[in-house]
């Protein structure tokens, strides 16, 4: 019988015993033994500087900034001593591996520049999906790359729509209420909702989110909507009614409307700009 939980079991995090298992003592000799070889023959993994040039292209958002960390990265990796390191005995999966590393790392970066956790949490489960199905090692770096330039290009979202009067990383009770606000977007949301979630004062939160994020909770909920209907006008075959339906708008015609008013498009004139499909729609 396997050990792996399954998703409905709970899983208590811990050590369960203080001590050393054989697993431990076998790490624990093969690092003596990496370090060692690694010492006798001037080998190296690729530059610690570098990787934290890239995740500082990805934390201020700056995706242009990024070829020229790729420019150096690849310069110091064909130098015959250095290398990725070692992930894996099987090539494919350890090139999988390596990928699944920038991909968490950029994630990282992404929440301190700005990105919503779980938007962050999302995106590196989505391309880390798409790597375990991809056995290309060509397509799995252009897609590892494209991963770094995504977060990056999130977090330039974010700063741009970010006041110079502060930042929500600032304040806790402001990240927490847009952590919840994107848990729930789905559903008709009220200031009290929130706040009573949260155990704030309602008026107490708004005057804050309106002193950090230069608009009102209202305001930023349904910038947030539209965004999520953008999303779905491009990559779902989902009609406007149901999408209306799915995020709690009054009706198609209310959805249409605010979304002319923030995008200038109407959402015929977005999807069939934007769709990825060659499915007909039902839309009248």
């Amino acid at each position: 019988m396997s050990n792996v939980p399954s998703p409905d079991q709970e899983v208590r995090i811990g050590i369960s015993d203080p001590k050393r298992t054989h697993r431990e003592d076998n790490v624990r000799k093969r690092y003596a033994e990496l370090v060692f070889h690694n010492q006798e023959y001037q080998n190296a993994h690729n530059s610690y500087e570098n990787e934290l040039r890239e995740m500082e292209c990805i934390e201020n958002g700056t995706p242009e900034k990024l070829k020229a960390c790729w420019d150096n990265a690849s310069r110091q990796v064909s130098a015959p001593s250095v290398s990725f390191g070692t992930l894996a005995d099987n090539w494919l999966r350890n090139v999988k591996n390596l990928c699944l590393s920038v991909i968490i790392l950029s994630s990282r970066a992404a929440i301190r520049g700005g990105m919503l956790p779980e938007a962050a949490f999302c995106l590196c489960d989505c391309y880390s999906q798409e790597i375990e199905s991809c056995n290309d090692i060509p397509q799995l770096a252009d897609l590892t790359l494209r991963a770094e330039v995504h977060f990056a290009e999130l977090v330039r979202d974010v700063k741009n729509g970010v006041p110079l009067s502060g930042k929500s990383l600032g304040s806790p009770h402001i990240s927490r209420c847009k952590n919840y606000i994107f848990a729930h977007l789905h559903e008709k949301l009220t200031v009290q909702d929130i706040a009573d979630a949260l155990h704030l004062n309602p008026n107490y939160l708004s005057d804050l989110f309106k002193q950090h994020e230069g608009q009102s909770i209202l305001q930023y909920i349904l910038c947030e909507k539209i965004k999520l209907v953008q999303n779905m006008l491009t990559y779902s075959e989902y009609t406007y009614s149901e999408i209306a339906s799915y995020l709690g708008f009054a009706s198609q015609s209310h959805m249409g409307t605010h979304f002319k008013k923030i995008t200038g498009m109407t959402l015929r004139e977005y999807r069939n700009q934007y769709h990825i499909s060659n499915a007909p729609f039902s839309d009248s």
